[in-house]
């Protein structure tokens, strides 16, 4: 059966956009790998009374939550790339000299390369240029996922080790958060007394515009999974969160499809899909 491999920013990010997409194939019998570039050591701290001995061991603890989170997925091959969570856009953090925002380009990319001839994907997914909302580590996901994409069949910009072989993955997707959507969340944290109706008007210029996205995946019998596996990130995502304020009964049309956009394929698929692996079974 063919393969999946979803990188990611931190820990929390691969249930956030993808966790749906996990559960679904994984239960199907395709071999899924999650690659997590940074230790998440920079987010905050949530549902703690006490929350200074986490932070102080936060990176350990993010471990932990990504363990249990993946279990309740039912993904078996986790691996970290590396590097230190960079913190957000403008702060100190994003100098720090194992920050994944200040990793040297080629060695991030042999390093997911070498990821991706181990485990011989046919498809990876990413995130698009903007790293979803100008995070620095989302926009390295983006530019390193990219390259390893193509770089991981190129033994002569990246040589074999090890006895790896070169490998060129079939198709390559960038997650993304559909306008409808957006506009769907506004309603519905309106409706719930969460935000004001001038930002429910804000929430119709978020997402991308629904004819550019190009894959809507079906999760619905896998919510209930991907909640569980969200509040498995206890430190990182707190009760109030706005995802998970969202009303019961708009629970299934928030979480009930997963969307991708498309933007490389080896193979011939129809450009709107319902599935990642079209085209590859």
């Amino acid at each position: 059966m063919p393969g999946l491999l979803a990188f990611h920013a931190h820990p929390d990010d691969e249930v956030i956009s993808t966790g749906g997409v996990l559960a679904k194939y994984g239960e199907q019998g395709h071999h899924i790998v999650v690659v997590t570039a940074t230790d998440g050591a920079e987010g905050e701290v949530h549902n703690y009374e006490d929350p200074d001995p986490i932070k102080a061991r936060l990176a350990e603890v993010r471990a932990e939550e990504i363990a249990a989170a993946l279990g309740i997925l039912g993904v078996a091959n986790h691996h970290f790339l590396g590097y230190r969570d960079s913190g957000m856009m403008g702060t100190d953090a994003n100098h720090h000299d194992q920050a994944f925002w200040r990793a040297d380009f080629m060695e991030a990319n042999a390093r997911l390369v070498s990821l991706v001839r181990s485990h011989q994907p046919e498809v990876m997914i990413v995130y698009d240029p903007f790293g979803g909302y100008g995070h620095p580590d989302h926009i390295q996901v983006h530019r390193v996922g990219m390259a390893a994409f193509f770089g991981a069949s190129d033994p002569g910009r990246f040589k074999c080790a090890n006895g790896e072989e070169p490998w060129a993955p079939r198709k390559l997707y960038m997650t993304t958060w559909p306008r409808s959507r957006a506009i769907r969340m506004g309603e519905a944290l309106l409706a719930a007394g969460r935000i004001t109706p001038d930002e429910a008007e804000e929430w119709k210029g978020e997402g991308t515009p629904d004819e550019d996205v190009t894959t809507w995946i079906d999760v619905l019998p896998y919510v209930d999974r991907k909640i569980k596996a969200l509040r498995a990130h206890r430190s990182q995502i707190p009760e109030d969160w706005f995802l998970l304020a969202v009303p019961k009964e708009a629970a299934p049309e928030m979480f009930g499809r997963e969307s991708y956009m498309r933007v490389f394929s080896r193979v011939e698929a129809p450009f709107r899909e319902d599935d990642l692996f079209a085209g590859l079974r």
